[in-house]
């Protein structure tokens, strides 16, 4: 073979082999610049508080705004603000009590298999250490939870706590100038109403005003709270029934019915229209010392604990509903489930549970 061939023969390539194309250069990543606090704000400020607590787990930096006043200013000025339902429980052997919030159940995907319908609503807890006094007395002004009187080393305690709900911490208010075991305490036109309870305190009242920070006395309770007083306690049913006043109508879950109390009449009426309308399990079962009755918004949160029967052990489940609420006459008040997680409890616990107090604030 002729040199010329054989050089020929060697440049002859496979056509069936491409050049392989160059590919272009691989983009290093960049950092995302952090979005300006002022947007974060405004975003957050419209998003429901019930996501906060998810939130807060994305970074420091989240946790930090979402406890910041100006959040708050921020929701103020954007006509967002809401109630939030804040739940205290006793977990025995824990001697203190704890506080739960309710929030939205953070969105998971589920595998067929372990595809179940679960609650849309969880109650989460928060950390704040504090030691509380036995049988005081909450109300919410605010933001604010106040944590009034009770009983502390057995003796009646003039201790006020104030319980931040933005920032969730505890601060101390001035005390009362009287001290008292069994406080019942009232918001009433911004300021705190603070009555003895039976015998004894019912004709005065302590007056807190949060914007002076000052407590003053008066010879009688307001108007309102004798009315919540002749409901709870000349019928007996203080200490004995779940109770809530909502739009100055005393609530209670007494002997399986909800009632209201009529002050016209001065008797207690069937709150219709929820018999039905709860859990299957709810009525019949449910006994007042299982059940927490608290104004959310103008609205009736009801929360339960019933046992725990897919546990071993013994164990308890806490159920939520909200129930909106609609006077239809003078001596008619309709109830109606607006929602209620019966697919699942919004919370399990593995131990015994009782509810020490259930709170709405204003966020």
């Amino acid at each position: 073979m002729s040199s010329p061939e054989k050089k020929r023969k060697k440049k002859t390539t496979n056509p069936s082999l491409k050049p392989t194309p160059l590919l272009p250069p691989t983009p290093q990543p960049t950092p995302n610049p952090d979005l300006p606090d002022d947007l974060l704000l405004s975003c957050f400020a419209r998003v429901s508080r019930l996501h906060y607590p998810t939130l807060s787990l994305v970074s420091k930096s989240f946790r930090s705004l979402l406890a910041s006043p100006e959040l708050y200013q921020t929701r103020s000025h954007l006509h967002r603000t809401e109630s939030c339902l804040y739940v205290c429980l006793s977990l025995p052997p824990d001697p203190n009590p704890k506080w739960f919030t309710l929030c939205r159940r953070p969105n998971q995907n589920l595998t067929k298999k372990k595809k179940k319908k679960q609650s849309s609503n969880l109650l989460v807890p928060i950390t704040s250490p504090h030691s509380t006094p036995v049988k005081p007395s909450f109300v919410a002004i605010g933001s604010d939870i106040y944590e009034i009187g009770g009983r502390v080393n057995g003796l009646a305690s003039s201790t006020v706590s104030v319980f931040d709900c933005r920032s969730h911490s505890w601060h101390q208010a001035p005390d009362m100038p009287v001290a008292m075991e069994k406080p019942y305490a009232k918001a009433i036109n911004g300021k705190i109403y603070v009555t003895g309870g039976k015998g004894k305190g019912r004709d005065w009242a302590q007056v807190f005003d949060p914007k002076t920070q000052t407590w003053t006395c008066e010879s009688k309770a307001c108007e309102f709270l004798q009315d919540d007083y002749y409901g709870l306690v000349v019928i007996g049913y203080y200490e004995r029934a779940s109770s809530c006043v909502i739009d100055e109508v005393v609530y209670v879950y007494h002997q399986g019915e909800f009632q209201w109390f009529d002050k016209k009449a001065r008797d207690w009426r069937i709150l219709k229209g929820l018999r039905f309308r709860l859990p299957k399990f709810f009525f019949g079962s449910i006994t007042s010392s299982h059940i927490q009755l608290a104004d959310y918004g103008g609205k009736m949160a009801v929360l339960w604990d019933r046992h725990d029967r897919s546990s071993n052990c013994k164990g308890r489940k806490v159920w939520c509903a909200v129930v909106t609420l609609e006077r239809r006459s003078s001596e008619e008040i309709w109830g109606t489930v607006e929602w209620s997680d019966d697919s699942e409890a919004v919370l399990k616990v593995p131990g015994s549970v009782a509810f020490v107090d259930v709170v709405a604030a204003t966020l």
